[in-house]
Formats: structure tokens, sequence, C-alpha cells
């Protein structure tokens, strides 16, 4: 092996480590930036996903609550066996928040027609806007049923799907005001 041949193979072997520092040392300011922003990254992102819709939802509930002059919703007023739930098992307490949500939004929706609350309504695929045509809910409420059942279907759905107990205990927390305010409509 000559000289030639053997820088040759030496900067092949060296190129793809020296790069990847390369790029840690210019990039490190914007990478130490984002590092605040994970909580903890798993299969597709969809943990993290999770957890920032949920802060988003219960920041949308607060302005709206800010907005019609009454307090924001408090854990105290929040189901103590969902709440209990939670440290067991998050997805669980997701699902069971979400029934209470359905079941209220199904029982006062068939109360409408005289029913009593049957399959029909709960697989009902509008059954939101449906409640925002019976003026039980606004447009506001509206998006947050509708963001509920989607974090649900995330919730459901998700192979692993590893919650923190507060990301949880918010959306409990946002699902029962809901189904309360659904309930005393």
């Amino acid at each position: 092996m000559d000289a030639l041949t053997f820088i040759s193979e030496l900067i092949k072997a060296v190129a793809w480590p020296v790069t990847a520092i390369a790029l840690v040392v210019l990039l490190r300011k914007p990478i130490v930036e984002l590092i605040p922003l994970l909580r903890r990254l798993k299969y597709k992102e969809l943990e993290l996903e999770f957890a920032q819709e949920v802060s988003e939802l219960k920041a949308e509930v607060e302005a709206i609550a800010k907005e019609k002059g009454e307090e924001a919703p408090s854990i105290a007023s929040t189901s103590s066996n969902l709440l209990n739930l939670v440290a067991f098992s998050t997805r669980a307490a997701i699902l069971e928040a979400w029934l209470e949500v359905e079941t209220a939004a199904v029982t006062v929706a068939s109360s409408f027609w005289g029913q009593s609350p049957n399959d029909t309504f709960r697989n009902m695929p509008k059954l939101g806007e449906y409640l925002l045509q019976c003026k039980v809910i606004d447009e506001k409420q509206l998006a947050v049923f509708n963001k509920l059942r989607q974090l649900r279907n995330k919730a459901a759905h998700a192979q692993d799907l590893d919650l923190s107990e507060n990301d949880a205990r918010s959306y409990v927390q946002l699902a029962s005001d809901l189904a309360k305010h659904i309930r005393e409509a």
C-alpha cells in the first residue's frame, strides 16, 4: 500500500465522523436552545405532539374562560376517580375522560328527540356540530370538543404512547369541564 492509497482510505474512514462532529459544533447554539422544548421524543414524535396539543388546548380554554369573565377550570372540580386513574394508566384516564364527554353529549342530544341515549347518537360523526346547532355549546367549545376527540383518538390508536401524568391530568380536567358544561346546558 502506497502513501496515497493509505491517505485516501484514512479520509474515507474519518469523513463521516468528522462531518458529524463539525455539524454539532456549528449547530451547538440552536441545538441547546431546542433542548428545553423537548420533553421526550418517541416514535414519529407522537408523544411530543400530544403534549403540545394538550398545552395549547388548555391555554385556549383558559382564554375562553377569561373572555367570558369566568374563572379558569380547576383540578378540584375534576372527577377524583379519573384523576386517580391517571396514576395507574394515562391512556385509560384519557379514554375514560372522553367517554364522560361523549356520554354527556349523547344524553343531551337524545333528550332533544325524546329518546333514551343510544348508539345512534354515539356513532354520529357530527355530534359536536349538532350540539352547536342546539345551542348547547358555542363555536369555541365545539373546537375544544373536536380537539379532545382527536387527542383521544391519538391516545387510543398509538402503539407506544407514554404520556406524562401532567398531560393526562390536563386532558382529564378539560374533558370533565366540558362534560359538566354539556350536562348543565
